[in-house]
């Protein structure tokens, strides 16, 4: 009879502790719910914060209004459209915070009432639980990049250089070292930004951190056209036979040593390894294209004046380095104006020289060390090759 009593005290301690045991497994199926929940929910208050800067760099960042709509469907097209449950809060500009104030910033906070639980509903939470996101996107600058390096664990120097670009933006996914130069910019944004700035000095913003940016071809529609639609590279037999003039075609091993040359309107396609050494080279309506595995280089040139095609396919492009070509890319002599959409987004660059065209620079990353005034001129217009808003806090 002892050992009857003693199993029936057994069971309901059993019992009890199966049912805390299965308490805490059901806690914790609804703590991660809860935060794919809250995930989902950072996802699309980034997404609408995001497409609210877009709409201000669209707008020159004057119309709020549709930025807060561009907020909003953005919310909604990632889940959380505004409603009994939701609550969608945008500012622009945002009231508080580094950004307060700041007209080509957004602010975006969603709160959802009732993100609704499995088992903790049995312990008092029958309403679910209450979850609040929120994240700033900023319109670079006026949304305008001139600027663009690409690698996340590279250098970019600006070691005594006097940077000019007021009106546009500058994007680092590495580091970008400022030892003793000089930059004026809208905006500069740093994906590793360390907090320090070695000495440099700046007469518009000061770098900030910011998430990694993406390649901004896609966003120019002549960038974009030449990647799906290459110019021909073969058969590649155009060469140079001396004289002032240069026309359009495909060139091997193109040397320009010491010549003085004007460039005929039209592509340019520089296979093998061209070299440029003490030239001096002009051209309008001009897009220089580097397949896969030529070099350029431009180094010590003693002129060199570059616009690219106002207008047709190639539009805003004075030079394509494809995507994957890693050879660097020298852009150095005392007098280097080139205009337009400068690309080798795999390549380091060396660019100095004197500038004031409106340019945009991709690239992995480069060295800019002109001390005399690298200058970054806006558009003829104020059009602008591409407007990027970037996720800030």
């Amino acid at each position: 009879m002892r050992r009857s009593r003693e199993s029936g005290q057994v069971m309901p301690l059993i019992a009890l502790a199966l049912a805390v045991l299965m308490g805490f497994g059901g806690m914790g199926v609804d703590v991660g719910y809860w935060e794919y929940v809250q995930r989902e929910q950072q996802t699309a208050t980034d997404a609408a914060a995001l497409g609210a800067a877009q709409e201000l760099a669209d707008s020159g960042c004057t119309n709020w209004s549709v930025a807060t709509a561009g907020a909003d469907a953005d919310a909604a097209r990632n889940g959380f459209a505004g409603g009994a449950n939701v609550t969608i809060n945008v500012q622009t500009p945002p009231q508080n915070g580094p950004y307060a104030g700041d007209a080509c910033a957004a602010y975006v906070q969603i709160s959802s009432k009732h993100v609704a639980l499995f088992f903790t509903r049995l312990f008092g939470l029958a309403a679910g639980q209450s979850e609040t996101t929120e994240a700033t996107a900023k319109a670079g600058g006026l949304g305008n990049g001139c600027i663009y390096m690409l690698a996340p664990n590279q250098n970019t120097n600006f070691h005594g250089a006097n940077v000019v670009a007021p009106s546009c933006s500058i994007y680092v996914n590495g580091t970008a070292n400022f030892n003793a130069g000089n930059a004026n910019a809208a905006f500069i944004g740093e994906a590793n930004y360390a907090g320090s700035n070695n000495g440099g000095t700046f007469g518009g913003a000061s770098p900030v951190s910011m998430l990694p940016i993406e390649d901004p071809c896609a966003e120019i529609p002549g960038c974009a056209y030449l990647a799906a639609n290459p110019p021909p590279i073969s058969p590649c037999n155009g060469s140079y036979a001396g004289g002032s003039v240069l026309t359009p075609g495909c060139y091997s091993n193109l040397s320009l040593n010491k010549a003085t040359v004007t460039l005929s309107p039209g592509t340019y396609v520089l296979s093998g390894s061209s070299n440029f050494n003490q030239a001096s080279i002009t051209g309008t309506g001009v897009t220089i294209y580097i397949p896969a595995g030529a070099t350029t280089n431009f180094n010590n040139v003693n002129s060199m004046s570059i616009t690219p095609p106002a207008s047709g396919n190639y539009a805003g492009v004075s030079f394509y380095q494809v995507p994957g070509n890693s050879n660097g890319v020298n852009f150095n002599g005392s007098s280097i104006n080139i205009g337009g959409l400068i690309y080798g987004p795999s390549a380091s660059m060396n660019y100095n020289g004197s500038f004031g065209q409106y340019t945009v620079l991709v690239a992995a990353y480069a060295n800019l060390n002109n001390s005399t005034g690298e200058d970054f001129g806006p558009p003829v217009g104020g059009r602008y090759l591409v407007s990027k808003a970037v996720v800030v806090e």
